[in-house]
């Protein structure tokens, strides 16, 4: 069934990749998402849980309900530098494939848009407002280098800092500079990564550092995300970024506001059972899934998904796996041959993934007995 609706899914794909969006302005690509879901017989909510790029898209009323995820924004200057068009394409590829298949199976199948991976991250307020409350497993793929499943992400928190201090001529000396506060501190953020990489992290941006050379600026202000590999960890990296900059500000004369601007995300706790049910299925296909575990160095909504609800975050191989996601290499290759070759790949597994928990109430049973005991609940 796959490969009879492929010519549709792909375009779907395409289209979301040719017309790239930022998080919180994917309005075409949400707009014809939920055009092919109506499409094919799915129940459309949208805006979802007042969310105005989200979307969800159900066909069923009964249990076991499995949701695939899509995630369809952009990135800024690069476009679709992390492949979101093959997720949103793989999702909506499988869902559409297995309703055309409805008769050979009983349950629910649910595709939900959560937009803005990339920034404030819905699938955090989409957990926070109750969208999960009655999923049985999330899925979702991700392309990448290499074909991993076991994985768990690093915990997140984003914050802003804002230094202020004297407002007059730069010929002052240094002393309630805000400018001078913020460069110092970015540059112990800086040691501070060195020092403790991967476990922790800080990275940073300068987003106002003034106008003009010759006027000291009233504000300066950073942005920083704080990334560890596990919740504790991540407190410990918060504590020690307020310090510094508690600090810095104190010897220099200066103000210091720190709040935060984007939600928190958790680290991914991928469910060994479910993943192996994914891994089978891959194997079918002529795919060998790496199961060791595997930390990866960056963050992602899905990681507060994983905390709820059973799910599944696997990573297939772009091409040869050469190029490293958010950058033109990898758009490139996301919108040629190889791009599709791998969305068809995780547009197969994952619906045959789904198709066995809809057909075997004791693999749902399973994967949720690993839930129940795994210690990881909001």
């Amino acid at each position: 069934m796959i490969d009879h609706l492929w010519p549709e899914i792909w375009d779907t794909a395409l289209y979301i990749y040719n017309n790239p969006e930022l998080g919180g302005e994917e309005y075409q690509a949400a707009a014809y998402l939920r055009k092919i879901m109506e499409k094919h017989g799915f129940e459309v909510i949208s805006p979802y849980l007042d969310i105005e790029t989200s979307f969800k898209a159900r066909i069923g009323a009964t249990k076991p309900v499995i949701f695939f995820l899509a995630e369809y924004d952009a990135l800024p200057e690069i476009g679709h530098g992390c492949g979101h068009h093959l997720i949103a394409g793989a999702s909506a590829g499988a869902a559409i494939s297995l309703a055309a298949l409805k008769e050979y199976w009983s349950g629910s199948l649910v595709v939900l848009g959560t937009p803005a991976e990339e920034t404030t991250g819905a699938k955090v307020a989409l957990v926070d407002k109750g969208a999960f409350s009655d999923c049985d497993a999330a899925l979702m793929f991700h392309p990448g280098q290499s074909t991993v499943i076991n994985i768990s992400s690093q915990a997140l928190e984003a914050l802003e800092v804002i230094f202020s201090g004297f407002h007059g001529h730069s010929s002052r000396g240094e002393r309630g500079n805000s400018l001078v506060s913020l460069v110092s501190f970015y540059q112990e953020a800086l040691n501070y990564k060195k020092a403790f990489y991967p476990e922790q992290q800080i990275d940073g941006v300068i987003t106002s550092g003034g106008i003009t050379p010759n006027l000291i600026p009233q504000k300066a202000v950073g942005k920083f995300y704080l990334r560890a590999i596990t919740t504790e960890l991540l407190k410990k990296t918060v504590q020690d970024f307020r310090k510094m900059i508690e600090r810095i500000a104190e010897q220099n004369s200066t103000q210091v506001i720190i709040k935060r601007f984007e939600p928190r995300y958790l680290p991914m706790q991928t469910n060994a059972a479910l993943a192996q049910v994914f891994q089978e299925q891959a194997k079918t296909l002529g795919v060998k899934m790496d199961m060791q575990q595997q930390y990866i160095i960056g963050s992602m909504d899905m990681g507060n998904v994983s905390w709820l609800v059973p799910a599944i975050h696997p990573y297939l191989p772009l091409g040869k796996g050469k190029f490293s996601a958010h950058s033109q290499e990898f758009k490139k290759m996301a919108g040629s041959p190889e791009g599709e070759k791998t969305m068809k790949l995780a547009t197969k597994a994952l619906a045959l993934t789904a198709l066995e928990l809809l057909l075997k109430p004791e693999l749902v049973e399973k994967i949720w007995q690993e839930k129940a005991g795994s210690g990881f609940t909001l």
